[in-house]
């Protein structure tokens, strides 16, 4: 018998290990090659649910400190697939095409339109944004805005776009600590909140412009304090920051500015607070040992909800015009300490609604049961209290508690029938006469010539008033023309 018989059926025991070895390892690659080869035929598929949503990074490209040095920059966009299969985007676009000063680049390609991207599953693509603007070109938009609009399976979504296209203070999410001045060389421009933490004194001096975005506002916390002092010749702007001629009496561009319960000692002089949703919220101010918050020759106008909501506050305000709102114009809650001297509080709002003036003496919980708050006095002086409806006074008593005020020498329209019982709280008042501004609904509050309010406030009153307010708040002089009048403005008759 030959040897090599044996060779074949003769086996060792190590013999037997080894090609159980050899077999279990060829089995796994084996099983491993199918599993890849199954996974890449599945990874192939192309996804077509049109419920499928694809995935960035953000959901806002910002381009921000870069234009206060240069006229261009690059950001880039990550686009994410996070299915099992591979997807096609069949349209990227620019919502501006052309127009927008924005460019794309996709796959090494720059445009505003590209078709046909495809991300593998699992798998990213980047996208390289660039814009161009001039910085120092002044005529230019303050803000610049688009969106890359994607196109998935007949899914639309979109990521936007920002960019400033002037040169400016950036501030986007900030907290400032300290005492702090903001220096009044360029705008400020806020995105997001503009935040003065515990302990900060900010300081805003004149002629300082701040221009807010959309859902972006200025937030003074419990400790911390506000000093805007602007003067008649340059004024502090708060307004937004779209500054095309179509935005400039839109009303609710940006959140407002709130003065949170134990901020302290916070005053605006010369102040112009335009196109918010809240000109000034003010929470629980003036109490537990501080000043009270102080509005001198400030102009609060255009807003969404309200001009000034005033929370169990105390407030002295003088030769202020607060006009104009969705809501009221000045609503006074939960009570507090309030003197209104030769103001001007007017609704001529589109639309009827709201009374321009609103106040109430207690709270309201979260059952709707009315909670005590006494209003200890709510003073108003020489002022307008008027808009385009019969009735723009809204009185809201709980009885048993205070609910202190009084009107003097004022201008009200007011619906005497339903406060019969409030009449000696207007003393020497002229009520349901037309106030007649020259054009409240373009913002011109001043008295035309046929004006009740001509002639008509007490001299006394504002001999009496501290800060001083023997001019109005552009600088006229009440008492070089006659008796003085009501309201914020003097009138002037032409060649006098």
């Amino acid at each position: 018998m030959k040897k090599w018989y044996s060779t074949i059926f003769v086996t060792t025991k190590r013999d037997k290990m080894r090609i159980k070895q050899t077999a279990g390892a060829l089995f796994f690659w084996v099983t491993i090659s199918i599993m890849a080869l199954s996974g890449c035929i599945k990874d192939d598929e192309l996804n077509t649910d049109p419920a499928f949503m694809l995935g960035f990074s953000t959901d806002t490209v910002v381009f921000d400190t870069v234009f206060t040095s240069i006229g261009s920059s690059m950001r880039p966009l990550v686009i994410r697939n996070n299915g099992d299969n591979r997807i096609n985007i069949s349209r990227i676009t620019l919502a501006r095409g052309k127009a927008s000063p924005f460019r794309l680049n996709i796959d090494g390609t720059a445009t505003e339109e590209y078709s046909n991207l495809e991300i593998a599953a699992n798998d990213s693509a980047y996208i390289f944004v660039k814009v161009t603007i001039d910085p120092k070109n002044v005529s230019s938009p303050l803000v610049e805005s688009d969106s890359i609009v994607f196109v998935t399976n007949g899914n639309i979504q979109d990521v936007k776009l920002v960019a400033w296209g002037q040169d400016a203070y950036f501030h986007i999410d900030v907290t400032l600590s300290g005492d702090i001045t903001l220096p009044d060389d360029k705008p400020h421009v806020i995105y997001g909140k503009l935040i003065a933490g515990s302990g900060c004194n900010l300081n805003i001096t004149e002629g300082t412009k701040l221009y807010f975005h959309s859902n972006s506002s200025l937030e003074i916390r419990s400790g911390a304090s506000l000093n805007v002092a602007g003067t008649l010749e340059k004024p502090v702007t708060f307004t937004g920051d779209r500054l095309e001629d179509y935005y400039l009496d839109k009303p609710g561009m940006w959140d407002g500015i709130w003065l949170e319960k134990g901020s302290r000692n916070s005053s605006f002089t010369y102040a112009e607070i335009t196109n918010a949703k809240v000109g000034i919220q003010a929470d629980s101010i003036g109490y537990d040992g501080s000043e009270p918050l102080r509005l001198h020759n400030c102009m609060i106008h255009n807003m969404i909800n309200y001009g000034i909501r005033a929370t169990k506050s105390k407030i002295i305000a003088t030769n202020c015009q607060i006009t104009n709102s969705g809501g009221n114009v000045v609503s006074i809650e939960n009570g507090g300490d309030y003197d209104f001297r030769n103001c001007t509080i007017a609704r001529y709002f589109n639309g009827r609604g709201y009374p321009a003036l609103t106040m109430s003496n207690y709270a309201t919980d979260t059952t709707g049961k009315k909670l005590p708050a006494e209003l200890t006095a709510a003073y108003f002086g020489n002022c307008i209290i008027t808009g385009n409806q019969s009735g723009e006074i809204s009185l809201n008593e709980l009885e048993g508690t205070a609910f202190n005020f009084q009107f003097e020498q004022c201008l009200v329209q007011w619906d005497e029938k339903l406060y019969e019982e409030y009449k000696s709280n207007f003393l020497n008042c002229i009520s349901n006469k037309e106030a007649k501004f020259i054009d409240p609904y373009t913002n011109d509050f001043q008295l035309d010539t046929l004006s009740y309010a001509i002639d008509a406030a007490s001299i006394t009153i504002i001999n009496n008033t501290v800060p001083a307010i023997i001019f109005d708040r552009k600088g006229v002089s009440r008492h070089e023309h006659g008796l003085p009048d009501m309201g914020v403005y003097e009138r002037v008759e032409i060649g006098k």
